[in-house]
């Protein structure tokens, strides 16, 4: 149960907005508690965030207010294949842009998708699908290894400004890292994007860290949880020796979870109930939540 400023936070409005939304709309009914302040539950706080999204989009709050949860859904959904229709295009006019060096070109239709796309659209219809269109052209030739390093630290540098546009300070956070011998970082910002498109509180510390240097920024912060990507098969037994490490120098409250191609290997290898495999990325934001309960 969330407090007005909490709920309004993780849903991304105002207070002010909330309450608005709340009197004039009816947009949620929260709880009482025994004072009479108002509570929110962890499913008002989710259909905040879809009706933020859709007034974001142009729906005024009166229109979509009553509706419920299941049409609000389908509305976002909806607006998502009729407003981004062209999207599927821009992975492809992007790597035949950096196949010519046009770098201005690239990241400029780079930085039009991240202004204009919501997050979970940006990262599964333009990111994922240019990463593995990358895999693809590097496999056939088509691609030179200058070219795709190009793409890497383009893709890098415009998403990590977006984690830095409005850090969030003065609460518990989830860490974002890899252990060492793990350069993959790309799946790992996605990952965080959607966490921060959420409400979570991130912070990015990027690759090849050690278990131990992750436990001590986590015990200096008070860290609410870390966030870990495995990807290179090669590094799985690596990554599960610097794992055992970090379940005995990390405070025993702080979850730990796993994503990329190794994370189930490694989560069902280990066999301990805080560390978890996390494929899907929604599941962040219900992780998070719940650990603030």
């Amino acid at each position: 149960m969330f407090p007005v400023k909490a709920a309004a936070e993780l849903s991304g409005l105002t207070p002010e907005t909330l309450r608005a939304w709340e009197r004039r709309h009816a947009a949620v009914a929260p709880h009482r508690d025994a004072k009479g302040r108002r509570l929110y539950d962890a499913a008002m706080v989710e259909r905040l965030t879809r009706l933020h999204r859709l007034t974001d989009r142009g729906h005024p709050i009166r229109d979509v207010a009553g509706l419920d949860d299941d049409a609000l859904e389908a509305l976002l959904e909806e607006g998502h294949q009729a407003g981004y229709g062209g999207v599927e295009t821009l992975p492809g006019r992007m790597l035949d842009a950096i196949a010519d060096y046009q770098v201005d070109v690239f990241d400029r239709e780079l930085s039009v998708a991240i202004t204009t796309l919501p997050v979970p659209v940006l990262v599964a219809r333009v990111v994922a699908p240019l990463l593995r269109e990358v895999g693809v052209r590097w496999a056939d030739g088509r691609l030179a290894i200058a070219q795709e390093r190009l793409v890497s630290s383009l893709l890098r540098a415009r998403l990590l400004s977006v984690l830095n546009q409005h850090p969030r300070e003065r609460r518990p956070r989830v860490l974002f890292a890899t252990l060492p011998g793990e350069g993959h970082e790309l799946g790992l910002l996605g990952a965080a994007l959607h966490g921060y498109e959420a409400g979570i509180p991130v912070l990015y510390l990027g690759t090849e860290l050690p278990a131990l240097e992750i436990a001590r920024v986590a015990a200096r912060l008070g860290a609410a949880a870390v966030a870990l990507s495995s990807i290179d098969p090669v590094q799985a037994p690596a990554a599960l020796a610097e794992l055992r490490v970090l379940d005995g120098a990390l405070d025993p409250t702080v979850p730990v979870w796993v994503g990329g191609a190794n994370a189930r290997y490694l989560a069902e290898a280990l066999g301990i109930t805080r560390i978890q495999a996390v494929t899907d990325p929604g599941a962040l934001a219900r992780l998070s939540r719940r650990g603030r309960r």
